[in-house]
Parts: C-alpha cells; sequence; structure tokens
C-alpha cells in the first residue's frame, strides 16, 4: 500500500479508537476490509480523491464473484461508507462516491424462478385452453414479454404502441424513476408482437376511441395490473407447476437465464433497470452452465420458433 493511503488509513482508524470509542476487535475488521480495498484502487489505478458510484460497485462485483458472501459483502460496504464520510467530514473529498451505494439484503431468500421448459409448460396450456383466439395471443404475448424481456407488471401495462418497434427488435421501455429503457426482442417474441397487433387492431375497430396502449382488455382499454395477475395465477395452476408464480416469477426467470448463458452482472443490472447493482446481486446463486450467448438468444423451444402463429382466421 503506497505510504499516502496507509496514511489516511491510520487516521481513519484512530478516529475509530479514539473518537467513536470502538472495540479493538472491530478497528482491526474495518484494517482489514479497508486495506484490501485500497490496494484493489492501487492495482486498478484509480485515485482516492477521484473515485466514482462505479468504481466502488466494480469492487463489490468483483468481490461478489470470488465468492464472497452478502454478509461479507454488507460489511464491506459498511467499512466504506464510514471511511468515505471521514474523508468528506475531514475536507480529503468534497464528494461522497458511497453515499448512496445500498448494503445487500442479507436476509433475503434465492428468488423463486420457472424454467425454459416450465414457460413452455404454461405456452402449451394457454394454447390449449377454451379462451378464443385472440385472447390466446394476447396471452401468449404477454407471458413471453415478461419472461424474454423480464418486465415489471407495471412496465408492461403502460406499454404503448409507439414503444414497440418490430423492424428493428426491440421495444422502450418506461421504469422505476420514469428512466427509459431499451430492451432487445427475440424471434419469438416478434413473431407473437406482430400476431398480436393484427388481433388488437381488430379489436379496436368495434370502439371510437384507442388510447394507444399496447396490451388492452376485450372493452378496448387498457389491460389492468390485477387481470395481468389474474392470467399468471389461472395459467400456472392449470398447467400443473407446483410454484407459488407470480408476474414477478417470470422477472426473476429472466435474470436467472441470463446468467445462465454467460451474461454479466452488469448487462443484467441494466436490461432489468436496477439502479444498484446490488439489487441485481441476488441472481448470482446461477453458475455459469454454458459459454456466452446473446441476449437475442434467449427464446423459448425451437418448436416455438417454427410454431404456426395464425392462431385466429383474419377473414371472419
Amino acid at each position: 500500500m503506497k505510504e499516502e493511503s496507509r496514511k489516511i488509513l491510520l487516521s481513519f482508524l484512530n478516529y475509530l479508537s479514539y473518537e467513536k470509542g470502538l472495540s479493538e476487535n472491530t478497528v482491526n475488521s474495518y484494517r482489514s476490509d479497508l486495506s484490501e480495498f485500497l490496494e484493489y484502487l492501487e492495482n486498478e489505478n484509480l485515485n482516492l480523491k477521484l473515485l466514482t458510484p462505479k468504481d466502488i460497485e466494480n469492487y463489490i462485483i468483483l468481490s461478489s464473484k470470488r465468492g464472497v458472501s452478502a454478509n461479507t459483502l454488507a460489511r464491506y460496504i459498511s467499512a466504506i461508507r464510514t471511511f468515505f464520510k471521514f474523508l468528506v467530514i475531514n475536507e480529503y473529498i468534497e464528494e461522497n462516491p458511497a453515499e448512496f451505494i445500498e448494503r445487500p439484503k442479507t436476509s433475503r431468500e434465492i428468488p423463486l424462478f420457472l424454467t425454459e421448459n416450465e414457460i413452455e409448460i404454461i405456452k402449451n396450456t394457454i394454447l390449449k385452453s377454451e379462451e378464443n383466439d385472440a385472447k390466446k395471443v394476447r396471452d401468449l404475448t404477454i407471458i413471453e414479454l415478461l419472461f424474454s424481456c423480464g418486465l415489471r407488471v407495471s412496465e408492461l401495462v403502460n406499454l404503448k404502441l409507439e414503444d414497440v418497434n418490430l423492424n428493428n427488435g426491440y421495444i422502450s421501455v418506461k421504469g422505476k424513476g420514469n428512466k427509459q429503457r431499451l430492451i432487445p426482442i427475440g424471434s419469438v417474441a416478434k413473431k407473437y408482437l406482430g400476431e398480436y397487433l393484427l388481433v388488437r387492431k381488430k379489436t379496436m375497430q368495434k370502439f371510437s376511441k384507442d388510447d394507444k396502449y399496447l396490451f388492452i382488455s376485450k372493452l378496448g382499454k387498457k389491460i389492468s395490473r390485477i387481470s395481468i395477475w389474474k392470467m399468471v395465477k389461472k395459467y400456472v395452476l392449470l398447467s400443473g407447476i407446483n410454484k407459488n408464480a407470480t408476474v414477478h416469477t417470470f422477472r426473476h426467470s429472466f435474470a436467472t437465464e441470463l446468467l445462465k448463458n454467460g451474461a454479466d452482472l452488469r448487462s443484467v443490472q441494466e436490461l432489468l433497470g436496477h439502479k444498484s447493482i446490488l439489487a441485481t446481486q441476488i441472481y448470482t446463486h446461477i453458475t455459469e452452465e454454458s459459454k456466452f450467448k446473446a441476449i437475442l438468444n434467449l427464446n423459448t423451444a425451437k418448436k416455438f420458433k417454427k410454431q404456426n402463429f395464425q392462431l385466429f382466421d383474419r377473414e371472419k
């Protein structure tokens, strides 16, 4: 460790001992955690005075990849946050890059997720259901977007026609804090969406006003969150899948499949629209099972790629 960093750390440890009155064991814990952090900064040629929140998050990601537990990561972050508060108070730096770094929720359970095979079972259940063809197309499209795009239910119900770009293969999603993100859509989602847009156009011919929301009810109005919750619950139950799956489970499944196929945590964070990388970290229970695959390869089984999507008679 460089002499300047050593002096700053020693000053901080003295502050903990003499001003905060912390125990020797606690101070030694800070010493160990921060020594490792400062050595990382030096190895990466990062200046302590010019650090950004992303620099600190990268360190947390690296620690996570090394197999550091959530409890230990929470301790690292606590030490770093306290350290930078000290640096600001003592005017060593002007802004605190660690101020909004969140600690992982150590008590959080591994999220429930559905496998690709279970998604296929749900889709088959929809196809075999007694619903009319137009509703089948809509529900299949909703399930596909929930799974292959990782949408929150609020994001899905608020999608508008203008947010769908089939030619370029993406949808524009407005997430929390009105933050916009673009999500690629694969070939299966494009086929479902193309078919659904025809269904929607035919449905809206019965009504004089169109609010331009993508997913609509039989009354031509924006579909409600409750309707989607009920729809998902119904098809999961009819599919015989013994999991308490909800709409949000499809979002977990999306993140899980991406990581299984080699996507990095930062990319998954951006696609999910998480503000902090630590919110995405709950998915790191997934081990890499194959080489890296692009997100556009996250489609359903091959039989669905070849399926005939003409589920209704356009001449009727």
